[in-house]
């Protein structure tokens, strides 16, 4: 087994989130984390968290997004790279290795991907899944592009025409 070793470690500690998507693991960040993590924007988590003593810490979501200038390519790459998303967070946690994603995700469906993650050029379908969690009261929302071979393609839109538009 591989070892790991901190060389500096910083004054004042590294702040940790935990990820959490019911009551127990909300009440474990709120206690124990100095953050809150989500990959849906469930306001009723952030709502436990804050209950459990986790008011005032920044809580974090992560918006999946299938940037790409056809939206029937992005699609096609979601069913290819994504598939598993549907699947709640008590299967997935479950699931010992690849070919157990590849069997529980089998019969995803492209418009069921379709309907959760935004995909295609549309600027708007992409804002609003960001303030999905906006509104479900993250304090910050990091985007998350499916897709290896688009980083850079999306990077370029994402300046030119998604931030303008979330910080305008």
């Amino acid at each position: 087994m591989p070892e790991a070793y901190v060389w500096d470690r910083p004054a004042a500690g590294v702040p940790i989130a935990l990820a959490a998507s019911g009551p127990s693991s909300s009440a474990l960040a709120a206690e124990y984390a100095d953050g809150l993590i989500s990959a849906d924007p469930d306001a009723r988590v952030v709502e436990l968290f804050d209950e459990a003593g986790g008011d005032g810490k920044p809580r974090f979501g992560q918006v999946a997004v299938c940037w790409g200038p056809d939206e029937a390519e992005c699609r096609k790459r979601l069913v290819d790279q994504w598939r598993w998303a549907p699947q709640n967070w008590k299967v997935k946690a479950e699931l010992p290795g690849p070919e157990s994603f590849a069997s529980a995700s089998q019969f995803t469906r492209e418009e069921d991907l379709a309907r959760t993650i935004p995909c295609g050029p549309d600027v708007d379908k992409h804002i609003e899944a960001f303030n999905r969690y906006v509104d479900a009261g993250f304090t910050h929302v990091a985007f998350v592009q499916v897709g290896g071979d688009s980083q850079a393609e999306f990077l370029d839109w994402a300046e030119r025409e998604l931030m303008p538009r979330l910080h305008g």
